[in-house]
């Protein structure tokens, strides 16, 4: 089996894992800001939240997102940015970059640096209202594993 070296979660609203997965593979299948030369998504590796799996990974998947925000906010700050008002003046390059991903990040727009993100709000975080909805109604949540090949096209590269 070849080794797919880029892994995603996603949270998805589905009556079924099948019916999860194939909605995750036509939105990355579609999806013009990211793009692979091969995915592979499997129901079987699908958690429903009422599985214990789906909120482990749904919390760590939350919690890699937070920490690669947090990096790029170092980063920002090791080039000398220390308010927001510098950012009008930031030359572009390196921290203009930098800039640019933590903000598709934090507006919900997928990259290859996305670890879970929220078909259900376009997000790379989870409300407490849809925390709240997840625990009403388990059977209807799905935390889809992804993996993926080699990056063919990403608009944050």
């Amino acid at each position: 089996m070849e080794l797919l070296p880029v892994a995603h979660l996603f949270l998805a609203q589905a009556q079924s894992a099948e019916n999860a997965c194939r909605h995750v593979e036509r939105y990355l299948t579609d999806n013009p800001l990211l793009s692979y030369d091969n995915l592979r998504v499997l129901p079987e590796e699908a958690n429903r939240a009422d599985e214990e799996a789906f909120w482990d990974g749904m919390d760590e998947g939350l919690l890699a997102n937070r920490s690669f925000a947090h990096r790029m906010v170092s980063h920002l700050e090791k080039e000398g940015v220390q308010n927001l008002r510098q950012l009008v003046d930031l030359q572009h390059g390196y921290a203009t970059k930098v800039l640019h991903t933590l903000v598709h990040l934090l507006d919900g727009f997928i990259g290859i640096d996305s670890v879970l993100y929220n078909l259900v709000d376009d997000s790379h975080d989870v409300s407490q209202t849809l925390r709240r909805a997840m625990r009403d109604n388990p059977s209807r949540y799905w935390l889809v594993r992804v993996r993926a090949g080699k990056v063919r096209a990403s608009i944050l590269s």
